[in-house]
């Protein structure tokens, strides 16, 4: 079978990278669908050659969803639709033509060309997910269940930074979902004769996959996570289903929860990051950041604050002009590639600064005139860069 892979010339704000160059698991979009298109047994194709079947580069799959679709098409015009799950309705939104149909989502850019001109027909593709269930307060998110769908055959399209968080999220659902239950249960067994313990985490601590040169301190704790070579873990410091490519430095006391790291991205010490994808040599200085994406070289600091949470509706991000619901109250911000982020700041949820900005406080909220000859064990405030006495010298106190 022929692929061809359809250019989209999408550049995926704020980094502005060729879509085929995201970062999925600290690997670029393209090396995650070339593999499907070998693991299918099928050729990729320069030009459209009927017949075929032509793909996006923005697309996320796996052989077996490519398969399974061209299967289903049986040499007719058809078009690929993902059958309704917890997994689509999670990962559809924001993502054009992408349109909402009966039987779940049909995918208009994925389909099969058979060079006859014919009416395309839907083939509906099973991602096949099992569904988790986290509880939560009512009060907190509308609801009091959250459910998370794990796809063995995940399909996506990328276009809006928040696919790229997505895309990170469920990729590691493919390795979950297609190995064996009895494999699952050796590598199970195996860890727990390691550690000597049939103690979940001390278990899960024994499934890590770690690189040479690894500094890991006899207080961190890693588990079931995967450290490239040259990486540093700092005391008490954890690292959680997380995976951190060559020479990432998580410093003392963090917390590093299903995240993508890149290569030598830092971790500040005493941050909180969760859920969030980290370019190469981008620094995390935040002391809680979810659900984030930071470009190449860019620094937050710790007075900084990227909330991620809208308690009422679900948060809406531009892309092409327009504003989309993401289809979550859960979400943070995307950090341009090289800006900075300086302390003082409150940046809404769902916003992304813009390549190379550099943020810091209105300096005339700073104080840097301390002068002499103030009141001592009176209350003194900082105005217009100075210190002054909240009220006149000559006042006194009933």
């Amino acid at each position: 079978m022929k692929v061809f892979v359809e250019p989209t010339g999408r550049r995926i704000a704020p980094f502005g990278d060729p879509v085929a160059e995201t970062p999925v698991e600290n690997r670029p979009l393209s090396a995650w669908l070339d593999e499907a298109i070998a693991g299918a047994g099928f050729t990729r194709i320069d030009r459209l050659e009927p017949p075929c079947l032509v793909v996006p580069d923005a697309l996320l799959c796996t052989a077996g969803a490519l398969s399974a679709f061209v299967n289903g098409a049986e040499g007719r015009d058809a078009v690929f639709v993902l059958k309704r799950s917890r997994f689509g309705e999670t990962t559809t939104p924001v993502q054009p033509r992408v349109v909402p149909v009966e039987a779940g989502w049909r995918f208009e850019a994925l389909r099969f060309v058979s060079g006859r001109d014919e009416v395309p027909v839907d083939v509906v593709v099973d991602p096949e997910e099992q569904l988790i269930e986290f509880p939560v307060q009512p009060h907190f998110v509308g609801t009091d269940t959250v459910s998370m769908g794990i796809a063995r055959h995940p399909v996506m399209t990328l276009h809006h930074w928040v696919h790229i968080l997505w895309a990170n999220q469920v990729i590691g659902g493919i390795e979950l979902r297609s190995t064996p239950a009895w494999r699952w249960a050796l590598r199970g067994l195996w860890a727990a004769l390691r550690a000597r313990s049939i103690n979940k985490w001390r278990v899960l601590g024994k499934l890590n996959r770690i690189g040479k040169g690894c500094d890991i301190h006899p207080t961190a704790i890693v588990e079931g996570s995967t450290l490239g070579p040259g990486c540093s873990v700092g005391p008490y410091s954890r690292v959680l289903f997380s995976k951190l490519g060559a020479g990432v430095n998580v410093m003392q006391h963090c917390s590093v929860e299903l995240c993508t790291l890149g290569d030598r991205a830092t971790v500040s010490e005493q941050t909180c990051l969760r859920f969030s994808v980290l370019y190469p040599d981008a620094v995390a200085s935040q002391y809680l950041m979810q659900q984030c994406v930071l470009g190449r070289a860019t620094v937050t600091t710790g007075g900084s604050f990227s909330m991620d949470l809208n308690f009422d509706q679900d948060i809406r991000v531009p892309l092409d002009g327009a504003l989309h619901s993401t289809g979550t109250r859960f979400l943070g911000s995307a950090f341009g590639h090289r800006s900075r982020v300086g302390t003082g700041f409150w940046l809404a949820s769902g916003r992304m600064v813009p390549n190379d900005y550099f943020l810091i406080r209105d300096p005339d909220k700073v104080l840097s005139k301390l002068p002499d000859g103030l009141p001592g064990r009176e209350p003194l405030i900082a105005g217009e860069r100075a210190l002054r006495p909240i009220t006149p010298a000559s006042s006194t106190r009933p």
